[in-house]
């Protein structure tokens, strides 16, 4: 055989065991280097893990790339489990040929974080039994966080397809409406001023005025919500943070609420008999609140009035507002902080479904929490929690 065409062929003592190798070489060998050398060679220098493991997963040989990129001697884990030493590996023999996984690893000493991708390759005697396990692991790690990262990117496009997506469906609907109603009120002013014979005219002028106005201050709301919600999201978001008396608070701004209101309801306010300071921002909380309020009021016409209670647990500060109307069904309460979700017993009673969304991105800017009981037919309380500090 010539040197340009020959293999290395021969048994590799590991462990007093014999492994028959047999590795295709095309070109001649270094002076000085013998099969053996050059092959020790390769194993010694691979930047790759080299495990070989007897059916029962435990050790018999493992390079010394180990301890160069894990920090674990290849004494501590020659004889042992390989799962005793590596946390996530498998604890039984993976039989498929060539099958991959990837298990995370933390060095003892350095604390270094990695992600190694084992191979895994089942040896087999004469008659088909597993005489052995050979394994190479790699470390993929920057592979796996940049993976991570592209899912978690194309994770966010598809959210904001869906949010855009949304958008077109909401505005298309609820712009429409109010366009509609100002366009005719606006065509019968015209006809009824160029008539203005009749002893009504001026009332029924008056009427589609106000009809116009209401439709404006709606597309209005709308447009408000959605330059909101687009603030409420940005990272660079300033908080104005500063001490306010918390339950005093509340209790103005329910009042102000029932003077908007004209008293036609009543917004009733439970709060603590000593009140507390809180550190948060005024302004970002008012957003909060009166969505949450209007909202109990809206969805529960002819209802029992709406509540406010106030309570303080430990560190945090409670709040919850109550409603005694619609309720939202089970199978919408895990998207109803969802962009331009509304649930879907609301009927007629006009929204966006920006209002939740824009509260829930609100109370993570002041880093606290929302979540809400509801039953149909029975009501909601939605609850919200700040840090008192």
């Amino acid at each position: 055989m010539k040197n340009s065409d020959y293999s290395l062929n021969f048994p590799l003592n590991i462990n007093n065991r014999i492994i028959e190798t047999d590795f295709p070489h095309n070109s001649k060998l270094p002076s000085g280097f013998s099969e053996e050398d050059i092959l020790q060679l390769f194993i010694d220098e691979a930047e790759e893990i080299l495990l070989l493991t007897n059916p029962s997963m435990e050790v018999e040989y493992v390079s010394e790339s180990i301890e160069r990129l894990l920090e674990i001697k290849v004494s501590d884990l020659t004889g042992k489990k390989v799962n005793d030493v590596l946390d996530h590996f498998p604890s039984l023999p993976l039989m498929k040929p060539n099958q991959k996984m990837v298990i995370p690893v933390t060095t003892p000493l350095s604390k270094r974080k990695f992600l190694i991708e084992f191979q895994f390759k089942p040896l087999f005697d004469n008659i088909g039994r597993v005489k052995a396990i050979f394994a190479i692991g790699r470390d993929v790690t920057d592979r796996e966080n940049s993976l991570k990262k592209f899912k978690e990117t194309a994770f966010k496009e598809k959210e904001l397809n869906q949010l855009k997506s949304r958008f077109v469906s909401m505005a298309s609907h609820e712009f429409r409406t109010p366009l509609a109603t100002i366009q005719s009120s606006a065509m019968l002013i015209e006809m009824l001023l160029n008539k203005s014979d009749g002893p009504d005219t001026k009332e029924r002028i008056l009427n589609h005025v106000g009809k116009i106005l209401n439709q404006t201050s709606r597309l209005t709301d709308i447009t408000s919500d959605v330059l909101l919600l687009e603030k409420s999201i940005q990272p660079d978001l300033k908080i104005q943070l500063k001490k306010i008396p918390i339950a005093q608070f509340v209790n103005d701004l329910v009042k102000t609420i029932n003077m908007e209101n004209f008293e036609r309801r009543i917004v009733k306010f439970f709060g603590p008999e000593t009140d507390k300071n809180i550190l948060t921002d005024s302004s970002l909380l008012v957003h909060i609140l009166r969505n949450l309020i209007l909202n109990a009021l809206k969805y529960s016409e002819g209802a029992l009035d709406p509540e406010v209670h106030i309570q303080f647990r430990g560190s945090f500060t409670e709040i919850m507002v109550k409603d005694y109307g619609l309720g939202i069904p089970k199978e919408d309460q895990e998207h109803i902080f969802g962009s331009f979700y509304r649930a879907k017993n609301v009927g007629n009673i006009k929204g966006t479904g920006l209002g939740l969304n824009i509260v829930k991105e609100l109370t993570k800017k002041l880093n606290g929490e929302i979540w809400l009981n509801s039953k149909l037919g029975i009501g909601s309380e939605f609850f919200i929690s700040l840090p008192s500090k």
